[in-house]
C-alpha cells in the first residue's frame, strides 16, 4: 500500500509541476511576493481515551504569484500521558508540516469563472518518508450580481490513510476590502467581516481542517503509523493594516468537534477518540511586496 501511494504522490507532484506552467487567460492569486509568520496556542483539552494535551503552533508562509510554500511546527504538551489508552508513553512531542500549493483562476465569460489548485503536503513526526498527501481542488464561481457570487466545487484528499472527497460550496456577499459589512458563508470556511476603514477591520470566522502525520519509526502509538487530527476552528479577530501591504492579526479561537484517528503503518485504523473543546489565541504578521 505504501509503495502504491508513493507512486500516486509522484504522479501528483508531476501534475502539479505541469499545472504550474503559465498559460494564457489565467489570473494569478497575487501579483508579487508574500510573507507571513504566525503563532497560536491552545489550552489543555481531554481526550476520550485518557490524558489531555495543549499545543502551540508556529509557522511561516512565503509565496509568489500562483505558488505558495509553508512550514508549520506544532509542539504538544501532554498531561497524564500514562493514562492514554492508545500509547505506551507520551504519544508525540512535535509534529511538522511542509506544504507546496499552486493556485489558479480564470474566466469563462463575464459572470462565470473557474478556480483550480493543488497542494502537495509532507506531514511527519521526524521521518519524511511515507508522509506525503495531495489535495487537488477545483470548481466554478458564478457572479449573478455585482455584490454576489456563488462557488461550487470539490476537493480530494489523496493520502496514505482514508482518502476522501469533500464539497466546496459558498456564497459571498461583497468584497472583504469593501467598507462596512461583507460575508462569505459555506464549507469548509465561513467569514463575516466589518471593515471600518483602510486600517481596521473585525471578523468572525470558522473553518474545518484535517491533517495527517506520519509517526516516527519508534513511536509509542504505532511504529511508522499515522495520526489524523480533524475538526473545526472558530474565532473572533481584529485585523490592522498600519502600512500599505502590512497586516497584523490578533484573535481568540476555539477548537471544537475534534477527533484523533490512529492508524498502523499499513494504513489500517485501530482507534478513534474525541477531543474536548479548547480555547486559544493567535497572532499573525503578513507582508506583500
Amino acid at each position: 500500500m505504501a509503495k502504491r501511494f508513493r507512486m500516486m504522490a509522484a504522479v501528483c507532484l508531476f501534475a502539479l509541476a505541469v499545472l504550474a506552467l503559465p498559460r494564457a487567460g489565467m489570473a494569478w492569486e497575487g501579483d508579487g511576493p508574500r510573507f507571513n509568520v504566525y503563532t497560536q496556542g491552545y489550552g489543555r483539552a481531554d481526550t476520550d481515551d485518557g490524558g489531555s494535551y495543549s499545543k502551540v503552533e508556529s509557522g511561516v508562509t512565503v509565496g509568489y504569484k500562483w505558488l505558495t510554500f509553508s512550514y508549520t511546527r506544532t509542539k504538544y504538551d501532554w498531561s497524564d500521558s500514562k493514562s492514554v489508552k492508545f500509547s505506551d508513553g507520551e504519544p508525540w512531542d512535535e509534529l511538522n508540516r511542509l506544504a507546496l500549493d499552486a493556485s489558479f483562476d480564470g474566466y469563462v465569460n463575464e459572470w462565470i469563472s473557474w478556480f483550480a489548485s493543488g497542494t502537495l503536503i509532507s506531514a511527519f513526526e521526524d521521518q519524511i518518508w511515507d508522509s506525503f498527501s495531495f489535495v487537488p481542488r477545483g470548481g466554478l464561481k458564478f457572479t449573478p450580481a455585482y455584490d454576489w457570487s456563488v462557488r461550487v466545487g470539490a476537493a480530494g484528499f489523496i493520502s496514505p490513510v482514508r482518502p476522501i472527497i469533500l464539497p466546496l460550496v459558498g456564497v459571498e456577499w461583497r468584497n472583504e476590502l469593501d467598507y462596512g459589512l461583507s460575508a462569505s458563508v459555506g464549507f469548509p470556511a465561513t467569514r463575516v467581516q466589518y471593515r471600518f476603514n483602510d486600517v481596521v477591520s473585525t471578523r468572525l470566522a470558522a473553518r474545518w481542517s484535517r491533517d495527517i502525520y506520519r509517526l516516527s519509526n519508534d513511536s509509542s502509538v504505532a511504529k511508522k503509523g499515522y495520526v489524523e487530527e480533524s475538526g473545526y476552528t472558530g474565532g473572533a479577530y481584529l485585523d490592522i493594516t498600519p502600512l500599505d501591504r502590512l497586516k497584523l492579526t490578533v484573535g481568540a479561537e476555539v477548537l471544537f468537534d475534534r477527533e484523533l484517528r490512529l492508524y498502523d503503518k499499513g494504513g489500517d485504523e485501530f482507534t478513534k477518540t474525541d477531543v474536548d473543546p479548547s480555547l486559544g489565541a493567535v497572532f499573525r504578521i503578513g507582508y506583500s511586496f
